[in-house]
């Protein structure tokens, strides 16, 4: 999914994890909600909530960035 690609190429340049508007710029979307696909993520295990960290609040599981490093399609869930 280019969402959690995107996190993890983020993550990996940055050190620290994408806010929404981030993310959205970064593949092209047109709208800074992403709380639906964040979601879907999150019900995946693909990604997690980090609670109290402000506009930074949602990360990658371990599960998702080796997920995403073996090629995973959204498919594959």
């Amino acid at each position: 999914m280019a969402i959690a690609e995107a996190m993890l190429r983020y993550h990996e340049a940055h050190g620290e994890w994408p806010t929404q508007r981030e993310i959205a710029d970064e593949i092209g979307l047109n709208t800074t909600n992403m709380s639906p696909y964040f979601s879907a993520l999150i019900k995946k295990g693909i990604a997690m909530k980090i609670p109290d960290v402000g506009r930074r609040n949602v990360a990658l599981t371990d599960k998702g960035e080796t997920l995403i490093r073996q090629g995973w399609q959204p498919s594959m869930l």
